[in-house]
């Protein structure tokens, strides 16, 4: 039986991006995500690229692929690189919805917000993407992100792209969305790209499947992939 592929945590990339925290500066995020690529060997492998599609505004909707030795940047960038790599799109390929807080921390006795609900959203920015606690974690912080992306939605020339499943999504199984999520796809009315992300061969692979209306059923389809 193969070994579970294990790939180094990029830290020298992540905390580079401290200065583009610090200033406000967004990341360049198609080379950010070519150079953590460039690191993951064996390469990772395609199918069914036929299905981007000629026109970049949809969304792009994958299962939540992480486990220990395998980041959910990784998984990210993966699908970034292969965006990057169709359409000729000014930076960034992908704008990414993405969970931007953790669980609260014990110190002393007491239940305290992590330094990620700061921090995080600051890393969203930087890389272009929109940051969203956890579900239920702050309705008043989603609620101002997704109205900034729909305000925005019509200038993004490139696709949207979001895991359904949320952080409880794991490489072991595929979930079901969170609430909501058919809600955005709606509100967005672009075309949905599904991608199932798993190994085979000692090896990741993205599987594309063809484009859905935004009220489908994404997780059957992805996990049918």
């Amino acid at each position: 039986m193969s070994e579970p592929l294990k790939y180094p945590v990029p830290w020298d990339l992540v905390f580079g991006l401290t200065p583009h925290i610090r200033h406000s500066r967004p990341r360049h995020l198609g080379d950010f995500t070519a150079r953590i690529v460039a690191r993951m060997r064996p390469e990772p492998a395609f199918s069914g690229l036929e299905h981007l599609p000629a026109d970049p505004r949809f969304v792009l909707a994958a299962n939540h692929f992480q486990r220990k030795g395998l980041w959910i940047l990784h998984s990210a960038a993966v699908l970034t690189q292969a965006v990057a790599r169709r359409y000729p799109l000014p930076d960034p390929p992908v704008r990414w919805i993405v969970t931007a807080n953790w669980p609260p921390v014990r110190l002393f006795g007491r239940t305290v917000a992590s330094p990620g609900d700061w921090l995080l959203p600051r890393v969203a920015a930087a890389l272009h993407c929109y940051p969203v606690p956890f579900s239920g974690a702050n309705a008043l912080l989603a609620a101002k992100t997704l109205r900034r992306l729909l305000r925005d939605e019509s200038a993004i020339d490139g696709p949207i792209g979001l895991f359904p499943e949320g952080s409880a999504g794991h490489a072991d199984t595929i979930g079901s969305a969170l609430p909501g999520i058919s809600r955005l796809l709606m509100s967005l009315n672009r075309p949905v790209i599904p991608a199932r992300i798993r190994e085979e061969g000692a090896r990741l692979h993205v599987r594309f499947g063809a484009a859905l209306p935004p009220d489908s059923d994404v997780m059957a389809v992805i996990r049918a992939l």
